[in-house]
């Protein structure tokens, strides 16, 4: 008897978190029947998580876009792609001829490499115009500003992953990497079964809490307080040693002496003993970790909030040990490579900035324009979305949805309809495709070749196994028939990808992210650390060793400026986050069978007792921006204070958040704290919405 044949794989990269995973899909009949981890991947050593093994289903959705959509008479109908770009041929063309500020781009953290770049050239060489910016401005923002300002370089971890098993005391702040990072509990673990102490900081206690067994549940928004708390305790017990000489160090210690435990202790809402053991441990170990995540960036402060930690990792001598010092965990599939090659509104291929004279003439020399062609920085994101309907008239949107993912998405809503042209590029009708009057059908990852990088800056080859169905075409031959279309094909004719994707790694050559030294070949042997500068060189495991790339090698410790805390116990805030089986705005999970979950308001029995509550009765809640009626799930492990809701579903979290108020460093908008009211709603809800509700969150 013949031994069956195997089944041909192609190895690629998971679609979703930051970690990145590597696994083979095996093909059967030219499509994708199973997901096998790739047992010697340098991060998830083997491990996928549910999101990534489910993502097989996503490609046969029969949502899947695979025709261009035109609204005609109020209906997005199926059109050919030449009906489409003669759609654009005629809105767009005669727009960026004469007033190309009045065209924006909005990318996301979930692009290649290679479309983060070309999506940024796209922007200032096709369209001319100044305003493009992406979705990952609402997600580590705050922590790529503060650690720019202060070290001149922004990768996530400066350090493999696999070190972070070697700390022996770990900090994680708003960050619950259970659900939203899960291959990394993997090192979360090792640390422990070494002995090292791990603390969720967080204002409820998650999966996560569970797995660290330290919880500190405080005040959202106060974890800067926590951090010049912890800091003014250093200064005390005579553990200051800062890593390296650097600017501001003195006036950081001495704002310091404002933050004495007391204080500490009723602005976070913990007690006091609490702190000063955290405060102990962290004195006494050896190899400090401190992780930020969303909990605590995404507030008007964040960037404020992040500079507390890593003066606090700076002073007592742990920024930039090996497993040591801080970190922040990147959300988004490619969060990192996202933020670096030209699709923030002040960026240039490499992380150079669009701002310095040096780097325009660098970027304009290998586009073929002069420096005076590239438009200065424009709209950052939720200005930009803000703007739609007035100032801009068009918008062209690839991979994001901010319908549900931006703050106010009441607001937002409202100005997107407003625009005159909304050109979508996705895979699945999302909330904002619903609305455009144009969708391209695009390409989903296993459908394209490119690179990613993942949170601790590891690039990584994805391999395309299959051809996008219908008349779906790759995301980045639709941006260059869309150059074409608005009479601006120059640098816009790749012959093949490996042509764009050998320009992109030329392009970044002497930037901060330099990939110069990369090709797919090299990416075929192993993945790779930036900076890469060399073809036959080494990659950087290490980034934040000094000296440092700013304009004297040395770091700057900016003072954090915190807002004033008010500690009352009858005001309720609202804070949002994700779900273990959700991601991001939910295009793709919420359609997944394998992936269930339920839109709900979590908050402490306490809570809902005073307000009349009961397990999955509806509750209306109110903020300044809009309201939203969902199930109550007791949860408690949240603080009495504070109310939880996901923000995965186009009813639910961001209706609540404040569309106008942002971080002025980062731009990052508050997400996490907005005062919020509950009202009992006096109807009858379907004995079946009720009852799937009926539950509690377990501590």
């Amino acid at each position: 008897m013949t031994a069956p044949s195997l089944l041909p794989t192609v190895r690629t990269t998971c679609p979703y978190c930051a970690v990145q995973c590597n696994f083979d899909l095996h093909l059967e009949n030219g499509l994708p029947v199973k997901v096998t981890p790739t047992k010697d991947c340098p991060v998830a050593r083997g491990t996928v998580c549910k999101k990534g093994l489910a993502a097989l289903s996503d490609l046969r959705h029969p949502d899947r876009l695979t025709h261009p959509l035109l609204r005609k008479n109020g209906e997005l109908v199926p059109v050919g792609w030449s009906e489409a770009l003669a759609y654009v041929r005629g809105v767009l063309g005669p727009l960026v001829q004469t007033r190309p500020q009045a065209v924006g781009v909005f990318g996301s953290g979930s692009l290649t490499n290679e479309k983060t770049y070309l999506l940024g050239k796209f922007a200032r060489l096709a369209l001319k115009t100044p305003h493009i910016d992406y979705n990952g401005r609402y997600c580590m923002a705050s922590a790529s500003t503060a650690l720019n300002r202060s070290v001149g370089y922004d990768r996530g971890l400066g350090f493999p992953l696999a070190e972070m098993g070697t700390s022996d005391l770990i900090l994680l702040v708003g960050a619950n990497i259970a659900e939203t990072l899960p291959p990394i509990m993997q090192y979360l673990k090792a640390a422990k079964d070494r002995g090292g102490v791990v603390y969720a900081i967080d204002p409820r206690a998650t999966t996560t809490t569970k797995v660290a067994g330290r919880h500190l549940g405080l005040r959202p928004g106060t974890d800067g307080v926590l951090a010049l708390g912890l800091l003014h305790l250093m200064k005390v017990w005579g553990k200051v040693r800062p890593t390296a000489p650097s600017h501001g160090m003195l006036e950081a210690l001495a704002q310091a002496d404002a933050y004495p435990p007391t204080r500490v202790a009723h602005e976070c809402g913990i007690p006091e003993a609490e702190l000063l053991a955290l405060a102990r441990a962290y004195a006494e170990a050896h190899k400090p970790l401190i992780l930020t995540g969303r909990g605590a960036e995404q507030h008007a402060h964040g960037t404020d909030t992040v500079q507390a930690f890593l003066n606090l990792a700076f002073l007592t001598g742990h920024f930039g040990k090996p497993g040591g010092g801080y970190g922040t965990l990147t959300g988004q599939g490619n969060g990192q490579g996202g933020r670096e090659h030209g699709q923030k509104n002040d960026q240039l291929p490499g992380a150079r900035s669009l701002r310095d004279p040096r780097h325009r003439v660098e970027m304009a020399a290998l586009w073929g324009c002069s420096e005076g062609d590239l438009p200065q920085p424009g709209h950052s994101a939720q200005n930009l979305l803000n703007a739609c309907g007035g100032e801009i008239e068009a918008l062209i949107v690839l991979g994001s949805n901010p319908v549900v993912s931006a703050a106010g998405a009441g607001q937002i809503t409202e100005r997107l309809k407003a625009l005159k042209h909304l050109i979508v590029i996705d895979f699945l009708p999302s909330e904002t495709a619903q609305i455009a009057t144009l969708v391209l059908p695009g390409s989903m990852w296993c459908e394209e070749e490119g690179t990613t990088t993942n949170l601790e800056g590891r690039v990584q080859r994805r391999r395309k196994a299959i051809t996008a169905p219908g008349a779906s075409r790759e995301d980045w031959r639709i941006l260059c028939d869309l150059a074409a279309a608005v009479g601006r094909p120059q640098g816009f004719t790749y012959a093949t990808f490996r042509e764009l994707q050998d320009e992109f790694f030329r392009a970044t050559k002497g930037g901060k992210a330099d990939y110069s030294g990369l090709s797919a070949e090299r990416l075929d042997r192993a993945s790779a650390q930036w900076p890469v500068r060399h073809a036959d060189g080494p990659d950087t495991p290490y980034a934040y060793a000094p000296t440092y790339p700013t304009a004297d090698g040395l770091a700057t410790l900016h003072l954090p400026r915190l807002p004033a805390v008010s500690a009352s116990s009858r005001t309720l805030t609202l804070t949002t986050g994700r779900l273990g089986n959700q991601y991001q705005s939910g295009t793709q999970t919420r359609r997944n069978a394998a992936l269930r979950a339920e839109a709900t308001a979590q908050m402490h029995p306490d809570t809902a007792a005073e307000h009349g509550l009961r397990a999955g009765e509806p509750v209306t809640l109110r903020t300044a921006h809009g309201e939203t009626t969902l199930p109550v799930v007791l949860t408690p492990g949240l603080r009495p204070d504070t109310v939880f809701l996901p923000f995965h579903w186009p009813e639910t979290a961001n209706l609540l958040t404040d569309p106008d108020t942002v971080d002025p460093h980062s731009h990052m908008p508050a997400f996490k704290a907005t005062p919020v009211t509950l009202h009992p709603v006096p109807v009858t809800v379907p004995a079946s919405r009720v009852g799937a509700h009926r539950q509690v969150v377990p501590v």
